[in-house]
Order: C-alpha cells, then structure tokens, then sequence
C-alpha cells in the first residue's frame, strides 16, 4: 500500500490549481477543499502521522498549535500535542523537541481552560510538567525547556499556594540553569518578566519590574533570527500583548493599544489581543472618560 506523502500532496495539488484554466478554477476550487479537508484528516491519523518525517510532525504541529491558541480552539490544541507527543515517543533524535512543544501545547492550552476548571488545569500543568522533565533528561542543555518548566512550576503554585515551600525553590533553580546556559534566550526573558508580573513585591515582583523585563525581552526577540523550524520561535507578540496588558493596568492607555497593535503587527490573528484586552482597554478608556 502506497501511503501519501502529507509534506508533498498539498503543494502537489496547489501547482495543479494555479495552472488550471480560467473556466476550470471553480471547480478546481471546490475540489481543492475537498481534498484539502480529507489531507488534513489523514494527516491527523495514526496513518498519517506515521507518513510524515519527525520534522515535518513538529512543523505541523506548530502551525496546528498556534491556530488552535489564536481562535481558542483546545481541540486544535489537543490535536497538535498529539502529533508531538509521537515524535517524543517514537524519534530519539527529535524526541526532546517532541516533550517540549507537548508541554508547551498543555500550557497554552491552561492560558484557556485555567479560569472556567481549575482542576482540569492543573491536570494539563502536570502533563506539561512530566514532559518537560523527559525533555531536559534527553538534553540537559535545553533552556527552552527549562525556563517553561520554571514557568508550569509557577504557575501550580498559583493554583496552589501550599506548594509553594516546595515548589519555589525549584522552580527558581530552573530559571536560574536556563539563564546560565542562554542568558539572551528571549523566551526565557519573556518567562521571567510573566513571573515578576504575578509575584507580589514582598517577594521581589512588581508590575514596573515586568515591564522593563517585557521590554528587554522585546528587544532580544527583534535580534533573534530563527532558521530552523524545529528550534523555539514563539513569544515575540506574547511580550508586546503582556507589555500592553502591564500598561493598561497601570492606566497608560496609549502605551497599552501601541503594544496591542506591535502584537497584532506580528500576529494579525492574536484572539487574546483582538477580543479580550482591546475591549478591555476600550472599555477602560471610555470609563476614564467619562469620569474626567
């Protein structure tokens, strides 16, 4: 049985379309969506995962994760830890990057589900938690891996407050051997900046804190230049929708919609920015308003 290739049919049939006559393209159209919906159901399946290199699972994965955040569609989302969970079961080469982008997948997919089941949360934070571990256990100089560890540990901990004698510790430890091992990774800037954001300032946090580690973060994500689709690349308007977010709370409104629009500048599709903090700064605005 001759399986299809899923990196190759799609371009195939798009080469196909865009060479077709003019009196043909509707119905070219028509099937191109057709077969477009059943590459990507075979694509998904055991099948098809099979039939895609480690590479190309974790390309697709990607794009299917960042899709599924954008619209917060956790289905979308589950589908993608789904492909990397099989690259980190069944490619030792590429396994770590597999454990990394499933748990990175869980935690993005906590970013929705965190505020309506708390306990469900706390599931997907402990699944991201073992596969992190996974991850830095097949390469101990990951800091990507670290600093997102660092991150579910902090984020339990806001869940779950009794945790924090133990899990403070380590979590900082984490961040401490990602920033010795990349000290410009600007994820694990962004990282540290979210972290400052949420603790309070007896313990070291505040909001202007955040701010200037947004902003740094910013600034390493405009000199970083990422070749390969395999490495980290996310975070860049994540930093602008959180430095956004650290001015509106401070009531600096114009500074707030100036990140807002960098961030959808990046990430036109960006569901957080365009129908939760927009509004909400809209929203403030005009009570601003009308108060003075």
């Amino acid at each position: 049985m001759i399986l299809p290739n899923c990196d190759s049919n799609a371009d195939a049939f798009n080469s196909v379309y865009r060479n077709a006559s003019k009196a043909a393209l509707p119905w070219f159209a028509w099937l191109r969506g057709i077969a477009g919906i059943l590459l990507i159901a075979y694509c998904l399946s055991p099948a098809g995962a099979h039939a895609q290199s480690p590479d190309s699972l974790i390309v697709n994965g990607k794009s299917l994760l960042s899709e599924g955040y954008n619209q917060a569609d956790v289905g979308k989302m589950k589908q993608s830890v789904s492909l990397f969970s099989r690259v980190a079961t069944g490619s030792p080469s590429r396994s770590a990057y597999g454990h990394y982008y499933a748990a990175f997948a869980y935690t993005r997919i906590v970013n929705i589900v965190g505020n309506k089941d708390e306990e469900q949360a706390l599931d997907y934070l402990d699944a991201a938690i073992e596969h992190l571990k996974k991850a830095i256990e097949q390469d101990a100089e990951f800091a990507d891996a670290y600093a997102l560890l660092a991150s579910a540990y902090g984020r339990k901990m806001g869940m779950k407050p009794r945790l924090g004698m133990f899990l403070g510790p380590e979590s900082s430890k984490l961040m401490k051997k990602a920033k010795s091992i990349e000290p410009n990774n600007p994820r694990t800037v962004f990282i540290q900046a979210t972290s400052d954001f949420f603790t309070p300032e007896t313990w070291g946090g505040s909001t202007e804190k955040a701010v200037d580690g947004f902003e740094r973060a910013i600034e390493l994500f405009e000199q970083e230049t990422v070749t390969d689709p395999i490495e980290p690349s996310w975070g860049h308007s994540d930093a602008h929708a959180w430095l956004g977010y650290a001015h509106m709370k401070e009531g600096r409104y114009e500074e707030a919609e100036s990140q807002f629009e960098r961030a959808l500048s990046i990430n036109p599709d960006y569901g957080w920015v365009t129908d939760v903090l927009m509004p909400q700064l809209n929203s403030r605005k005009e009570s601003a308003s009308a108060e003075g």
